[in-house]
Parts: structure tokens; sequence; C-alpha cells
């Protein structure tokens, strides 16, 4: 009986998310990890007004190689990101960063 709940609620979720797009499902008692229940995590094409970011000075810290041309490494609302140097604006995000580390 418990199995056919959880198939009818599965079902009602998947035709949910064919008619509303991507749902996320969460089992009793777990929680929104903090990178989605955040709205307002920069998202890729952001511009970042300066100040709002700590610019990477040794990506090496971060296990990252050197900058790509044009481009500079920043931590910003807790995601290490790769910004456009002339325009400021979010080209990648890479991963949740919650510490600066240089």
């Amino acid at each position: 009986m418990v199995a056919s709940r959880l198939f009818r609620s599965a079902a009602t979720g998947l035709a949910i998310a064919l008619a509303a797009g991507p749902v996320l499902h969460l089992l009793p008692g777990a929680s929104i990890p903090a990178a989605l229940a955040d709205d307002s995590k920069p998202q890729v094409g952001d511009l970042l007004p300066e100040g709002s970011f700590h610019p990477i000075s040794n990506p090496g810290l971060y296990g990252l190689g050197p900058e790509p041309r044009g481009s500079r490494y920043a931590v910003a609302s807790g995601l290490l990101v790769r910004i456009d140097v002339e325009t400021g604006k979010i080209l990648s995000i890479l991963r949740q960063q919650d510490e600066i580390l240089d």
C-alpha cells in the first residue's frame, strides 16, 4: 500500500514536471539545498558591480589554473564564478565556494 502511494506521488510529480518544467521533490524532513533556497544567487549573464564580489588573486588556492584571457575568477554570493573583465558579466558559475581562501 505504501509503495502504491509513492508510485502515485512519483507519477503525479512527473506529470507536473513535464507540464511546468523542472520540479524539486523533497522527502519528508529534507531541506532545500542552500544554493537553491536563495533566489538572489547570481546567474550566468548577470552583471556584478564592483565591490559585490571578491576577485581571486591566487587561483591555485581554489584548485584552478590560470584565468582564461579576458576573464577573471571571483567569489560572489558564495559561488565561484568567472567574470568578463571588460563587462563585469558572469561568464560561468563553477561551484559553491563558502570560504575566501586568498
